[in-house]
């Protein structure tokens, strides 16, 4: 889509949101069920998405780690998001990729030690394929960064509650 479509697009549902609040809500709901082993099949409206564990901890190797996906969340939420902002404020971009770079240890999930964190840091770098100004694209950074819904499930607190709910089927 041209930067102009985009923009002229960006603007439209801006407009629409502030003019109807009521019309930027979304609810959704996602299911992800484990069948067999440790394979986990994943689907939100029309998609469907497989994630897995490496064969060396016990998983079929079949799908990305749930982690894996968290970070393809993250880095291509980031990555749309500048495109989108660029175009919104007009700031011509011609591409634009988001490299993350993630230390994990591992002990938490493995070995029950709550009191380290999976995540010990999240980096990512950001570069631009732009003739704009530094000033404007770290415009288009900032106003991104405020606006990314996955860039808070990682930085910002939650609402998040669980519940539970158990059947039972005859075993055959």
């Amino acid at each position: 889509m041209k930067q102009q479509t985009m923009q002229a697009a960006l603007q439209r549902a801006e407009h629409i949101f502030l003019q109807r609040p009521e019309a930027a809500q979304r609810r959704t709901i996602a299911r992800a069920s484990v069948r067999d082993g440790m394979r986990c099949e994943f689907s939100e409206d029309q998609w469907r998405f497989v994630a897995d564990m490496p064969e060396a901890i016990g998983g079929s190797a079949t799908g990305a780690t749930p982690s894996t996906l968290a970070r393809a969340a993250l880095s291509t939420c980031l990555a749309i998001g500048y495109a989108m902002r660029a175009a919104y404020l007009g700031v011509a971009i011609r591409g634009v990729e988001v490299e993350l770079r993630a230390e994990a240890d591992l002990r938490g999930l493995f070995c029950g030690q709550a009191e380290v964190p999976n995540y010990r840091s999240l980096a990512y770098l950001v570069t631009f394929d732009s003739d704009a100004s530094d000033s404007e694209l770290q415009r288009v950074l900032d106003e991104a960064d405020e606006r990314s819904p996955d860039l808070q499930l990682f930085t910002k607190p939650q609402s998040l509650s669980r519940e539970m709910r158990v059947i039972r089927t005859a075993a055959a």
